[in-house]
Order: C-alpha cells, then sequence, then structure tokens
C-alpha cells in the first residue's frame, strides 16, 4: 500500500538553477568532418544534474570559428532527437553520428541581446525564452 511517505518524485529533466532575471537562448551548431568532435560532457540524468558541456577542445571542430558552442552550454538536442538528459544517450548518439553532428544546446542568456545573438556567425537562435562524470567527445 502506498503511504504519502513512500511515493517517489517522477524522474524528471534536472532543471538548471538561475535567478529570476536570467532568460534562456536556444542556439544551433552544425559540426562536420567526423569524430572527434572537439567537446566534454559532463552530468546526465543518472547523476541529477543537466547535460553540459563542459569543454570545448583547443583546435577542435567545436572550437572552429562559428560555431558558437561554450562550455556551460546544456546539450538539448543531438542531431534532431530531443533529449531525456540521459548521459548513455547522448554517447550513444554522438558516436552514431558520422560526418555531421548537429546540436541544440541552451544558454543562459544574461546580457546578450537579440540583436547581439543575430550577428554570431553559423549559429542559429531558435528561440528567446525564460558525482562529476567527464566524456570526452
Amino acid at each position: 500500500m502506498r503511504t504519502p511517505g513512500n511515493l517517489e518524485e517522477p524522474r524528471s529533466t534536472p532543471k538548471p538553477r538561475r535567478t529570476p532575471k536570467e532568460r534562456f537562448v536556444y542556439l544551433e551548431a552544425l559540426l562536420e568532418g567526423g569524430a572527434p568532435w572537439g567537446f566534454t560532457l559532463k552530468g546526465g540524468l543518472e547523476h541529477g544534474e543537466p547535460l553540459i558541456i563542459s569543454k570545448i577542445e583547443e583546435g577542435g571542430k567545436a572550437d572552429v570559428e562559428g560555431s558558437g558552442l561554450q562550455a556551460g552550454d546544456e546539450v538539448v538536442h543531438i542531431n534532431e532527437v530531443a533529449l531525456s538528459s540521459s548521459r548513455r544517450e547522448a554517447v550513444s548518439l554522438v558516436k552514431g553520428s558520422y560526418k555531421t553532428l548537429r546540436l541544440v544546446v541552451r544558454r543562459v542568456s544574461i546580457g546578450l541581446s537579440q540583436r547581439s545573438l543575430a550577428v554570431l556567425p553559423k549559429l542559429s537562435l531558435m528561440k528567446a525564452d525564460a558525482s562529476l562524470v567527464w566524456l570526452e567527445l
């Protein structure tokens, strides 16, 4: 029999911490040329954290001018697949990418205006809105 004391909260995507004045923007980046892609991920639903790009490898495909990816970006789509924030799912999708990798990331937009976002090269603004595990890809 279920009692209020033994009910578990449903598992859901971890919510990033933010202050009331923060806004998020969603950005799309297309990386080409095949693996290695040049970024490192940390977190994931298994660890109670959002899936975050923790490092951009200097000289890697994610570091090329115009990719727009930054450490701290939260990965929300890989190759047009919405993530459940599972690290395992993300690894599978990235490893399954042959010559191109399309990422949609969510970024806190404090201090960024719509105009400044519009001039980021090769980056499309999709929408303006309201235990560490490392994985090198």
